[in-house]
Protein backbone atom coordinates (compact mmCIF):
# COMPACT_ATOMS: atom_id res chain seq x y z
CA UNK A 1 0.00 0.00 0.00
CA UNK A 2 1.20 3.49 -0.79
CA UNK A 3 -0.18 6.78 0.54
CA UNK A 4 -3.38 5.05 1.58
CA UNK A 5 -3.80 3.35 -1.82
CA UNK A 6 -3.58 -0.28 -2.75
CA UNK A 7 -1.24 -0.93 -5.67
CA UNK A 8 -1.54 -3.67 -8.29
CA UNK A 9 1.48 -3.99 -10.59
CA UNK A 10 -0.08 -5.38 -13.75
CA UNK A 11 3.23 -6.15 -15.46
CA UNK A 12 6.56 -6.96 -13.82
CA UNK A 13 9.39 -9.43 -14.35
CA UNK A 14 12.15 -11.41 -12.67
CA UNK A 15 15.58 -12.78 -13.44
CA UNK A 16 15.01 -16.50 -13.85
CA UNK A 17 16.88 -19.19 -11.91
CA UNK A 18 19.48 -20.88 -14.13
CA UNK A 19 18.04 -24.31 -13.34
CA UNK A 20 14.39 -23.48 -14.09
CA UNK A 21 14.13 -25.78 -17.11
CA UNK A 22 16.21 -28.59 -15.65
CA UNK A 23 14.14 -28.59 -12.47
CA UNK A 24 10.69 -28.29 -13.98
CA UNK A 25 10.77 -29.83 -17.46
CA UNK A 26 9.63 -33.41 -17.78
CA UNK A 27 12.71 -35.68 -18.10
CA UNK A 28 12.05 -36.54 -21.75
CA UNK A 29 12.67 -32.90 -22.75
CA UNK A 30 15.47 -31.77 -20.46
CA UNK A 31 18.41 -32.47 -22.76
CA UNK A 32 16.83 -30.34 -25.52
CA UNK A 33 16.97 -27.07 -23.54
CA UNK A 34 20.49 -26.08 -22.54
CA UNK A 35 22.38 -23.04 -21.29
CA UNK A 36 24.93 -22.18 -23.98
CA UNK A 37 27.35 -19.49 -22.75
CA UNK A 38 30.15 -18.48 -25.07
CA UNK A 39 32.88 -15.80 -24.93
CA UNK A 40 31.35 -12.36 -25.34
CA UNK A 41 27.70 -13.31 -24.86
CA UNK A 42 27.59 -14.58 -21.27
CA UNK A 43 25.80 -11.49 -19.97
CA UNK A 44 22.61 -12.19 -21.96
CA UNK A 45 22.22 -15.68 -20.41
CA UNK A 46 22.14 -17.46 -23.79
CA UNK A 47 20.19 -20.69 -24.10
CA UNK A 48 19.63 -23.14 -26.95
CA UNK A 49 16.50 -25.12 -27.76
CA UNK A 50 17.21 -28.14 -29.97
CA UNK A 51 20.62 -26.64 -30.67
CA UNK A 52 19.40 -23.18 -31.75
CA UNK A 53 19.85 -19.98 -29.77
CA UNK A 54 16.52 -18.52 -28.69
CA UNK A 55 17.82 -14.94 -28.84
CA UNK A 56 18.43 -13.01 -32.04
CA UNK A 57 22.05 -12.60 -33.18
CA UNK A 58 21.70 -8.84 -32.79
CA UNK A 59 21.02 -9.36 -29.08
CA UNK A 60 23.72 -12.01 -28.67
CA UNK A 61 26.49 -9.98 -30.27
CA UNK A 62 25.23 -6.39 -30.10
CA UNK A 63 26.72 -5.66 -26.66
CA UNK A 64 23.57 -3.74 -25.76
CA UNK A 65 24.22 -3.92 -22.03
CA UNK A 66 27.44 -2.03 -22.63
CA UNK A 67 25.57 0.54 -24.74
CA UNK A 68 23.04 1.26 -21.99
CA UNK A 69 25.60 1.06 -19.21
CA UNK A 70 23.98 -1.78 -17.27
CA UNK A 71 26.26 -4.08 -15.26
CA UNK A 72 25.81 -6.60 -12.47
CA UNK A 73 27.12 -3.95 -10.08
CA UNK A 74 24.43 -1.55 -11.29
CA UNK A 75 21.76 -4.18 -10.68
CA UNK A 76 23.06 -4.84 -7.16
CA UNK A 77 23.09 -1.11 -6.41
CA UNK A 78 19.49 -0.76 -7.60
CA UNK A 79 17.86 -3.96 -6.38
CA UNK A 80 20.18 -5.12 -3.59
CA UNK A 81 22.63 -8.02 -3.17
CA UNK A 82 20.10 -10.31 -1.50
CA UNK A 83 17.88 -10.32 -4.59
CA UNK A 84 20.65 -10.39 -7.17
CA UNK A 85 22.88 -12.97 -5.49
CA UNK A 86 20.21 -14.91 -3.60
CA UNK A 87 17.87 -15.17 -6.56
CA UNK A 88 14.46 -13.80 -7.55
CA UNK A 89 12.47 -16.17 -5.38
CA UNK A 90 8.83 -15.46 -4.59
CA UNK A 91 9.52 -14.16 -1.09
CA UNK A 92 12.37 -11.90 -2.21
CA UNK A 93 10.43 -10.46 -5.15
CA UNK A 94 7.43 -9.79 -2.91
CA UNK A 95 9.69 -7.99 -0.42
CA UNK A 96 11.28 -5.92 -3.20
CA UNK A 97 7.91 -4.89 -4.60
CA UNK A 98 6.71 -4.02 -1.09
CA UNK A 99 9.50 -1.44 -0.86
CA UNK A 100 7.58 0.48 -3.52
CA UNK A 101 4.25 -0.15 -1.81
CA UNK A 102 3.11 -2.72 -4.38
CA UNK A 103 0.62 -5.20 -2.91
CA UNK A 104 0.50 -7.68 -5.78
CA UNK A 105 2.38 -8.04 -9.06
CA UNK A 106 1.90 -10.19 -12.16
CA UNK A 107 5.09 -11.57 -13.73
CA UNK A 108 5.36 -11.99 -17.51
CA UNK A 109 7.80 -14.39 -19.16
CA UNK A 110 9.69 -16.34 -20.35
CA UNK A 111 10.97 -13.77 -22.79
CA UNK A 112 12.55 -15.95 -25.48
CA UNK A 113 13.10 -19.57 -24.54
CA UNK A 114 9.82 -21.15 -25.70
CA UNK A 115 9.09 -18.85 -28.64
CA UNK A 116 11.75 -19.25 -31.41
CA UNK A 117 10.53 -19.82 -34.95
CA UNK A 118 10.04 -23.47 -35.79
CA UNK A 119 10.03 -24.81 -32.23
CA UNK A 120 8.66 -28.34 -31.86
CA UNK A 121 5.06 -27.98 -30.62
CA UNK A 122 5.48 -30.80 -28.10
CA UNK A 123 8.58 -29.15 -26.63
CA UNK A 124 6.89 -25.74 -26.50
CA UNK A 125 3.96 -27.23 -24.61
CA UNK A 126 6.32 -29.00 -22.21
CA UNK A 127 8.13 -25.73 -21.57
CA UNK A 128 4.83 -23.98 -20.86
CA UNK A 129 3.99 -26.63 -18.26
CA UNK A 130 7.46 -26.38 -16.71
CA UNK A 131 7.20 -22.60 -16.49
CA UNK A 132 3.76 -22.81 -14.90
CA UNK A 133 5.09 -25.25 -12.31
CA UNK A 134 7.76 -22.71 -11.43
CA UNK A 135 5.06 -20.01 -11.38
CA UNK A 136 3.04 -21.96 -8.82
CA UNK A 137 6.16 -22.13 -6.62
CA UNK A 138 6.64 -18.37 -6.91
CA UNK A 139 3.04 -17.64 -5.95
CA UNK A 140 3.19 -19.93 -2.92
CA UNK A 141 6.55 -18.61 -1.72
CA UNK A 142 5.30 -15.02 -1.98
CA UNK A 143 2.08 -15.56 -0.08
CA UNK A 144 0.14 -14.72 -3.22
CA UNK A 145 1.82 -11.36 -3.73
CA UNK A 146 3.66 -12.52 -6.87
CA UNK A 147 1.40 -14.04 -9.52
CA UNK A 148 2.86 -15.55 -12.68
CA UNK A 149 0.98 -15.28 -15.96
CA UNK A 150 0.93 -18.55 -17.87
CA UNK A 151 2.50 -18.59 -21.37
CA UNK A 152 0.29 -20.11 -24.06
CA UNK A 153 2.08 -22.52 -26.46
CA UNK A 154 0.28 -21.34 -29.59
CA UNK A 155 2.29 -23.38 -32.10
CA UNK A 156 -0.32 -26.15 -31.71
CA UNK A 157 -3.74 -24.92 -30.60
CA UNK A 158 -4.81 -28.31 -29.22
CA UNK A 159 -1.76 -28.41 -26.98
CA UNK A 160 -2.38 -24.78 -26.04
CA UNK A 161 -5.89 -25.63 -24.83
CA UNK A 162 -4.57 -28.64 -22.92
CA UNK A 163 -1.89 -26.60 -21.16
CA UNK A 164 -4.29 -23.80 -20.20
CA UNK A 165 -6.67 -26.37 -18.72
CA UNK A 166 -3.85 -28.07 -16.81
CA UNK A 167 -2.38 -24.83 -15.49
CA UNK A 168 -5.78 -23.55 -14.39
CA UNK A 169 -7.05 -26.71 -12.71
CA UNK A 170 -3.82 -28.18 -11.33
CA UNK A 171 -1.43 -25.27 -10.79
CA UNK A 172 -3.76 -22.41 -9.92
CA UNK A 173 -2.80 -20.20 -12.88
CA UNK A 174 -5.41 -17.46 -13.27
CA UNK A 175 -4.14 -15.36 -16.19
CA UNK A 176 -2.36 -16.15 -19.44
CA UNK A 177 -0.29 -14.42 -22.10
CA UNK A 178 1.40 -14.74 -25.45
CA UNK A 179 3.83 -12.74 -27.49
CA UNK A 180 2.18 -10.47 -30.10
CA UNK A 181 4.29 -11.83 -32.97
CA UNK A 182 3.33 -14.07 -35.86
CA UNK A 183 3.37 -17.78 -35.03
CA UNK A 184 3.66 -20.08 -38.04
CA UNK A 185 2.61 -17.10 -40.20
CA UNK A 186 -0.60 -16.68 -38.20
CA UNK A 187 -1.55 -13.41 -36.52
CA UNK A 188 -3.59 -13.35 -33.32
CA UNK A 189 -6.79 -12.53 -35.18
CA UNK A 190 -6.65 -15.87 -36.98
CA UNK A 191 -9.61 -18.17 -36.28
CA UNK A 192 -7.15 -21.00 -35.64
CA UNK A 193 -6.80 -19.61 -32.12
CA UNK A 194 -10.54 -19.48 -31.42
CA UNK A 195 -10.44 -22.54 -29.11
CA UNK A 196 -7.94 -20.68 -26.91
CA UNK A 197 -10.07 -17.53 -26.79
CA UNK A 198 -13.22 -19.53 -26.09
CA UNK A 199 -11.55 -21.36 -23.20
CA UNK A 200 -10.13 -18.18 -21.64
CA UNK A 201 -13.56 -16.57 -21.89
CA UNK A 202 -15.21 -19.57 -20.24
CA UNK A 203 -12.59 -19.73 -17.46
CA UNK A 204 -12.96 -15.96 -16.94
CA UNK A 205 -9.18 -15.53 -17.24
CA UNK A 206 -7.50 -12.46 -18.65
CA UNK A 207 -5.29 -12.68 -21.73
CA UNK A 208 -2.38 -10.35 -22.42
CA UNK A 209 0.19 -9.80 -25.12
CA UNK A 210 3.72 -8.80 -24.21
CA UNK A 211 6.64 -8.09 -26.52
CA UNK A 212 10.26 -8.64 -25.48
CA UNK A 213 12.98 -7.33 -27.78
CA UNK A 214 15.42 -9.97 -28.96
CA UNK A 215 13.54 -13.10 -30.02
CA UNK A 216 15.26 -15.28 -32.61
CA UNK A 217 12.43 -14.78 -35.10
CA UNK A 218 11.13 -12.10 -37.43
CA UNK A 219 9.85 -9.21 -35.31
CA UNK A 220 9.40 -5.51 -35.99
CA UNK A 221 12.80 -3.96 -36.66
CA UNK A 222 14.76 -7.23 -36.37
CA UNK A 223 15.82 -7.20 -40.00
CA UNK A 224 16.24 -3.43 -40.23
CA UNK A 225 18.06 -2.14 -37.16
CA UNK A 226 21.27 -3.12 -35.38
CA UNK A 227 21.33 -0.65 -32.50
CA UNK A 228 19.51 -0.82 -29.18
CA UNK A 229 18.15 2.70 -29.67
CA UNK A 230 16.46 1.99 -32.99
CA UNK A 231 15.23 -1.54 -32.37
CA UNK A 232 13.97 -0.89 -28.85
CA UNK A 233 12.15 2.25 -30.06
CA UNK A 234 9.98 0.31 -32.50
CA UNK A 235 9.61 -3.34 -31.55
CA UNK A 236 7.28 -3.09 -28.55
CA UNK A 237 4.97 -0.52 -30.12
CA UNK A 238 4.82 -1.98 -33.61
CA UNK A 239 4.32 -5.60 -32.56
CA UNK A 240 1.62 -4.61 -30.07
CA UNK A 241 -0.14 -2.37 -32.58
CA UNK A 242 -0.13 -5.18 -35.16
CA UNK A 243 -1.50 -7.72 -32.69
CA UNK A 244 -4.22 -5.31 -31.58
CA UNK A 245 -5.12 -4.52 -35.19
CA UNK A 246 -5.37 -8.18 -36.10
CA UNK A 247 -7.55 -9.05 -33.10
CA UNK A 248 -9.87 -6.06 -33.60
CA UNK A 249 -10.31 -6.47 -37.35
CA UNK A 250 -10.28 -10.26 -37.11
CA UNK A 251 -13.41 -10.10 -34.99
CA UNK A 252 -11.95 -11.90 -31.96
CA UNK A 253 -13.97 -9.81 -29.53
CA UNK A 254 -17.16 -10.11 -31.58
CA UNK A 255 -16.91 -13.90 -31.49
CA UNK A 256 -15.90 -13.89 -27.80
CA UNK A 257 -17.56 -10.83 -26.27
CA UNK A 258 -16.56 -11.74 -22.68
CA UNK A 259 -12.86 -12.12 -23.51
CA UNK A 260 -10.61 -9.62 -21.72
CA UNK A 261 -7.27 -8.72 -23.28
CA UNK A 262 -4.49 -6.36 -22.17
CA UNK A 263 -1.62 -5.05 -24.24
CA UNK A 264 1.45 -4.76 -22.05
CA UNK A 265 4.74 -2.86 -22.10
CA UNK A 266 4.19 -0.84 -25.24
CA UNK A 267 3.37 2.55 -23.78
CA UNK A 268 -0.11 3.96 -24.19
CA UNK A 269 0.07 7.48 -25.62
CA UNK A 270 -0.31 6.19 -29.18
CA UNK A 271 -3.56 4.34 -28.44
CA UNK A 272 -6.19 7.01 -29.27
CA UNK A 273 -4.57 7.83 -32.59
CA UNK A 274 -4.14 4.14 -33.47
CA UNK A 275 -7.76 3.25 -32.76
CA UNK A 276 -8.90 6.29 -34.74
CA UNK A 277 -6.75 5.21 -37.68
CA UNK A 278 -8.15 1.67 -37.58
CA UNK A 279 -11.67 3.05 -37.60
CA UNK A 280 -10.85 5.29 -40.56
CA UNK A 281 -9.76 2.25 -42.57
CA UNK A 282 -12.85 0.31 -41.50
CA UNK A 283 -15.02 3.19 -42.72
CA UNK A 284 -13.36 2.88 -46.13
CA UNK A 285 -13.18 -0.87 -46.62
CA UNK A 286 -14.55 -2.61 -43.53
CA UNK A 287 -17.93 -3.50 -45.03
CA UNK A 288 -16.20 -5.44 -47.80
CA UNK A 289 -13.25 -6.89 -45.91
CA UNK A 290 -14.61 -7.40 -42.38
CA UNK A 291 -18.39 -7.61 -42.76
CA UNK A 292 -18.85 -9.46 -39.48
CA UNK A 293 -17.70 -6.61 -37.25
CA UNK A 294 -20.47 -5.08 -35.16
CA UNK A 295 -18.53 -2.35 -33.33
CA UNK A 296 -15.89 0.24 -34.07
CA UNK A 297 -12.34 -0.29 -32.86
CA UNK A 298 -12.85 2.39 -30.21
CA UNK A 299 -16.02 0.73 -28.94
CA UNK A 300 -14.47 -2.73 -28.91
CA UNK A 301 -11.41 -1.58 -27.02
CA UNK A 302 -13.58 0.22 -24.47
CA UNK A 303 -15.53 -2.97 -23.77
CA UNK A 304 -12.89 -5.71 -24.01
CA UNK A 305 -9.36 -4.31 -23.76
CA UNK A 306 -6.82 -2.67 -21.45
CA UNK A 307 -3.40 -1.09 -21.94
CA UNK A 308 -0.52 -0.60 -19.53
CA UNK A 309 1.19 2.67 -18.72
CA UNK A 310 4.65 3.49 -17.48
CA UNK A 311 5.15 5.58 -14.39
CA UNK A 312 6.42 8.73 -16.09
CA UNK A 313 4.62 8.69 -19.44
CA UNK A 314 3.18 12.20 -19.90
CA UNK A 315 0.80 10.91 -22.57
CA UNK A 316 -1.31 8.91 -20.11
CA UNK A 317 -3.35 12.09 -19.86
CA UNK A 318 -4.03 11.98 -23.61
CA UNK A 319 -5.46 8.48 -23.31
CA UNK A 320 -7.66 9.57 -20.40
CA UNK A 321 -8.82 12.61 -22.34
CA UNK A 322 -9.89 10.60 -25.39
CA UNK A 323 -10.81 7.19 -23.97
CA UNK A 324 -11.46 7.68 -20.26
CA UNK A 325 -9.54 6.31 -17.29
CA UNK A 326 -11.07 2.83 -16.90
CA UNK A 327 -8.85 0.86 -19.30
CA UNK A 328 -5.33 1.78 -18.20
CA UNK A 329 -3.31 -0.40 -15.82
CA UNK A 330 -0.08 0.37 -14.01
CA UNK A 331 3.22 -1.41 -14.70
CA UNK A 332 6.47 -1.06 -12.78
CA UNK A 333 8.66 -2.88 -15.34
CA UNK A 334 10.62 -4.25 -12.36
CA UNK A 335 13.53 -5.20 -12.59
CA UNK A 336 14.51 -3.96 -16.06
CA UNK A 337 17.35 -1.44 -16.41
CA UNK A 338 14.93 1.36 -17.31
CA UNK A 339 12.58 0.72 -14.37
CA UNK A 340 12.47 3.68 -11.99
CA UNK A 341 12.59 1.37 -8.96
CA UNK A 342 12.45 2.17 -6.06
CA UNK A 343 10.77 5.43 -7.11
CA UNK A 344 8.24 4.09 -9.64
CA UNK A 345 5.23 5.05 -7.55
CA UNK A 346 6.76 8.40 -6.58
CA UNK A 347 7.00 9.19 -10.28
CA UNK A 348 3.49 8.00 -11.07
CA UNK A 349 1.78 9.79 -8.20
CA UNK A 350 3.54 13.01 -9.22
CA UNK A 351 2.69 12.57 -12.91
CA UNK A 352 0.70 15.34 -14.64
CA UNK A 353 -1.09 16.61 -11.52
CA UNK A 354 -3.09 19.16 -13.51
CA UNK A 355 -4.42 16.50 -15.91
CA UNK A 356 -4.62 13.27 -13.90
CA UNK A 357 -6.77 13.44 -10.79
CA UNK A 358 -6.03 11.44 -7.63
CA UNK A 359 -9.16 9.41 -8.38
CA UNK A 360 -7.86 8.51 -11.84
CA UNK A 361 -4.51 7.44 -10.44
CA UNK A 362 -6.24 5.32 -7.79
CA UNK A 363 -8.20 3.54 -10.53
CA UNK A 364 -5.07 2.89 -12.59
CA UNK A 365 -3.23 1.55 -9.55
CA UNK A 366 -5.94 -0.83 -8.32
CA UNK A 367 -9.48 -0.74 -9.72
CA UNK A 368 -8.53 -1.19 -13.37
CA UNK A 369 -6.10 -4.10 -12.94
CA UNK A 370 -8.59 -5.76 -10.61
CA UNK A 371 -11.23 -5.40 -13.34
CA UNK A 372 -8.82 -6.87 -15.89
CA UNK A 373 -7.61 -9.86 -13.86
CA UNK A 374 -10.70 -10.42 -11.66
CA UNK A 375 -8.89 -12.69 -9.23
CA UNK A 376 -11.16 -14.31 -6.66
CA UNK A 377 -10.58 -13.43 -3.01
CA UNK A 378 -8.86 -16.77 -2.45
CA UNK A 379 -6.37 -15.92 -5.22
CA UNK A 380 -5.40 -12.59 -3.64
CA UNK A 381 -2.84 -12.16 -0.88
CA UNK A 382 -4.53 -12.20 2.52
CA UNK A 383 -4.06 -8.50 3.22
CA UNK A 384 -5.88 -7.60 -0.02
CA UNK A 385 -9.06 -9.47 0.91
CA UNK A 386 -10.07 -6.84 3.46
CA UNK A 387 -12.17 -3.82 2.44
CA UNK A 388 -10.44 -1.10 0.46
CA UNK A 389 -8.99 1.93 2.22
CA UNK A 390 -11.51 4.74 2.49
CA UNK A 391 -9.56 6.92 0.07
CA UNK A 392 -9.66 4.30 -2.66
CA UNK A 393 -13.19 3.11 -1.97
CA UNK A 394 -14.45 6.65 -2.35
Amino acid sequence: MRDGLRVFDADCHVVYPPDLWQRHLDPAFRDRVRPAPAPGIETVNPLTVDGRYTQHPTILYGRFQRAIGWTTEDMIAKYGPDLVHGGFTGDRVAAALAVEGIDIGVVYGPEFDMWPDGIDPALQAAMARAYNRWGAEMREASGGRVVVSGPIPLTDVSRAVEEIEYAYHHLGTRCFWTRPNLVNHRDLGNRYYDPVYELLQDLDCALATHEFMGLNAVTAGSGRFRTFTEWHAVVHWHETQSAMLSMLCGGVFDRFPRLRCAYMEAGCGWLPSWLHRIDEQLELAGAAEFPGLTRSAVQTFAENCWISCECDDPHVADVVRHLGDRKIVFESDFPHPDSKYPHTLDRFLALSPDELSPETKARILWDNPMDLYRFADDDLPAHCRTPLPATQEA
